[in-house]
């Protein structure tokens, strides 16, 4: 029994012994990276590396999570497809910077629990290094808002304005999303931040994105009853395209729309293989700022109209769902 006593009093002061020699940093982080110096984490692992990518893990998910939210909710388009593209490219934005900003990251010696068969290794940016890293970024973003808004003051075309306008107001949103990563690593850039989310916010040009009309002439060849035309002008409602009545009407711009139904006939059965083309152009109804072009399979009835009844409807809503994402992509982000 005594010697029962004994072993058990040699394996519990081993285990104290080892429990004794873990630094201070394993339980209390900020003895050694405290945070008005650095940003740290504490990683655990198996081994070494997988705690080195659990510790540079959650530095990348604090600041993809902080940034993003801060600013997502100022990221709006009134249409839903736009704006799903727009989360999407903001997003893409904060892990472009979070990226930038980890290579700053440094490490320190890992410590291995052996009782526990567990690794320990804290990740950090010390303030000063990652804000050197992130000031080239904030410093382009800064030139890329002021260029836009610029080129949209001199643009005489509204079609073109409207573009330099949206891309003004997404360079804008990124430089605030860049200069929030920058005064979570350094605090001292706080109002640099505040003052230009309020000129964000308060911005007079960019302001009139919600409410931006452009009267545009629309123009038809080879449509149903309408049925095409009405969705595409739908689509581009959502961006501020608004229909005038008649040829003489005033108008900024004209959308022409083209529908070759490319009828074959056979035996008294019709049928055709549509295909619609969308053009944008200037107020000289030349300049062209933007086309749009897609096709269809077969569509078989008795004759050309009830051929088009029946393959239209179909055709018009998958061109209002998709025509104003593709305008987004191919014409404002280019």
């Amino acid at each position: 029994m005594r010697r029962v006593f004994f072993l058990l009093a040699l394996f519990v002061h081993t285990v104290f012994l080892f429990a004794a020699r873990a630094p201070a940093w394993v339980s209390d982080i900020e003895s050694e990276f405290p945070k008005n110096k650095y940003i740290a984490r504490l990683g655990i692992g198996s081994s070494a590396d997988s705690a080195r990518t659990d510790a540079v893990g959650q530095i990348a998910s604090f600041f993809k999570s902080e940034v993003t939210v801060s600013t997502s909710a100022s990221s709006t388009m009134r249409n839903d497809g736009a704006k799903t593209e727009k989360n999407q490219q903001l997003e893409r934005s904060v892990s472009v910077m979070s990226d930038i900003t980890l290579t700053a990251v440094e490490y320190n010696s890992p410590y291995h629990d052996k009782w526990k068969k567990t690794y320990y290794v804290v990740a950090y940016i010390e303030r000063t290094q990652g804000w050197q890293a992130i000031e080239p970024q904030i410093m382009r973003q800064k030139s890329k808002y002021g260029s836009f808004l610029e080129l949209a003051g001199k643009e005489a075309e509204p079609v073109m304005r409207y573009k330099y306008l949206v891309r003004a107001k997404d360079a804008g949103e990124e430089l605030l999303s860049a200069l929030y990563m920058g005064y979570l690593i350094d605090p001292s850039k706080k109002k640099e931040y505040r003052t230009f989310a309020e000129e964000l916010s308060q911005s007079q040009e960019l302001g009139t994105l919600d409410s931006y009309r452009i009267p545009v002439l629309v123009e038809t060849t080879g449509d149903y009853e309408n049925t095409i035309a009405s969705k595409v002008a739908d689509a581009l409602k959502s961006y501020g395209f608004t229909p005038v009545s008649g040829r003489n009407a005033a108008h900024d711009a004209t959308v022409r729309i083209t529908i070759e139904s490319n009828m074959k006939s056979e035996d008294e059965i019709c049928t055709i293989f549509p295909e619609v083309s969308v053009s944008i152009l200037g107020k000289d109804g030349r300049t062209s700022f933007y086309s749009y072009h897609a096709s269809w399979g077969k569509t078989v009835n008795f004759s050309l109209a009830q051929a088009q009844k029946k393959a239209f409807p179909k055709i018009a809503e998958e061109i209002r769902k998709t025509l104003a994402e593709d305008f987004w992509e191919r014409f404002l982000l280019k």
